[in-house]
């Protein structure tokens, strides 16, 4: 509330949009969170000394319809709430994007910590950067790492697997949906995933 209120009463929020609105082939980087892209706009709640635009990303992004190329939200998806706010972005993002345009999903990969929770197993839980012999002093098992991650302090609200973020995309009307691997993409510009994330992450595309 407190950023749209500020927003109102902003001369530059206002420029910026009427200057963003009249421009096509657009590249949106939301959730930038202090990580922006040249030549991108940055989209993110406050601002950050390369934020574009400060919006709540859970709004209708102020933009044409179709004027969009491309879309990356890396661990952002699995901050807003599944029910409502994740249907009603993924319904938006479908709206900007362009014929061909692609949309990038990166979240945590809740399967893989749920079958390493499973197994028990040293070495499947090493490949998602844990250590399970030698938790750190605020992480008490195995269970209490998945609920970390799936929690993650109440940050954290949903935890996804392929099969349910291709279900939520084809409500929103995608209909083009790919699992991706790390830096791989439809499109070379979104081939920039963050390395610190490469060992957990779930990377999904939907084409428009």
């Amino acid at each position: 509330m407190w950023t749209r209120a500020l927003n109102v009463v902003n001369p530059s929020f206002h420029m910026t949009v009427h200057r963003l609105r009249r421009r096509e082939g657009l590249s949106l980087n939301i959730g930038s969170g202090g990580r922006g892209l040249q030549d991108w706009v940055n989209i993110e709640l406050t601002r950050h000394r390369d934020t574009t635009i400060c919006l709540d990303i859970r709004r209708r992004l102020p933009f044409a319809d179709g004027s969009v190329r491309r879309i990356l939200i890396e661990h952002v998806l699995e901050h807003v709430d599944f029910a409502d706010d994740a249907p009603a972005m993924l319904r938006d993002y479908y709206r900007l994007l362009a014929a061909g345009g692609v949309l990038r999903i990166i979240v945590p990969d809740a399967k893989r910590f749920v079958e390493a929770y499973v197994s028990g197993d040293e070495a499947t839980w090493s490949k998602l950067g844990w250590d399970i012999a030698h938790l750190p002093s605020d992480l008490v098992t195995p269970m209490h790492v998945v609920n970390h991650v799936f929690h993650q302090g109440g940050e954290h609200l949903f935890g996804y697997d392929f099969e349910t973020l291709k279900a939520l995309l084809s409500r929103a009307g995608f209909e083009r949906i790919e699992r991706r691997a790390f830096r791989q993409s439809a499109d070379p510009q979104l081939a920039i995933d963050q390395q610190n994330h490469a060992p957990y992450s779930l990377y999904v595309e939907a084409a428009r």
